[in-house]
């Protein structure tokens, strides 16, 4: 299963995963869903964890697994939908205003970072 389905069919609330399933993979519909990472909290809140946006999010998910490369959804074009080292991804994220959420275990473990500023940032995180 690829970073985005997978994302899709663990992290999001089972009311809306048919339409981000959906949306997200049809080009002209994506960022109506993607753009939903900047306000609206459409996971699943016991998977995820508030943590501080800062230089240490890429060791906090290295902790949980995190490899060296990610998968980048949302954000603005030239990001998103991108495979990339973790680092750069983040500091990517980092910089852009809208939401992203950065997937580095397929349906296991992903960072979203919502708009910045203020942004909230989480760890989403599965365990089966």
């Amino acid at each position: 299963m690829d970073h985005e389905q997978a994302f899709v069919s663990v992290f999001i609330v089972p009311e809306k995963r048919g339409r981000y399933a959906e949306f997200l993979s049809k080009p002209k519909r994506r960022k109506e869903i993607t753009d939903r990472f900047c306000h609206f909290f459409d996971f699943v809140p016991r998977l995820a964890t508030p943590v501080p946006r800062d230089s240490a999010l890429a060791a906090l998910l290295r902790k949980r697994g995190a490899g060296d490369l990610a998968h980048v959804i949302g954000g603005r074009d030239g990001l998103d939908g991108r495979d990339m080292p973790l680092e750069e991804a983040i500091d990517e994220a980092m910089t852009d205003p809208s939401g992203v959420v950065i997937s580095c275990i397929p349906g296991r473990l992903a960072l979203l970072m919502q708009e910045f500023p203020p942004g909230d940032t989480f760890i989403l995180s599965y365990a089966p």
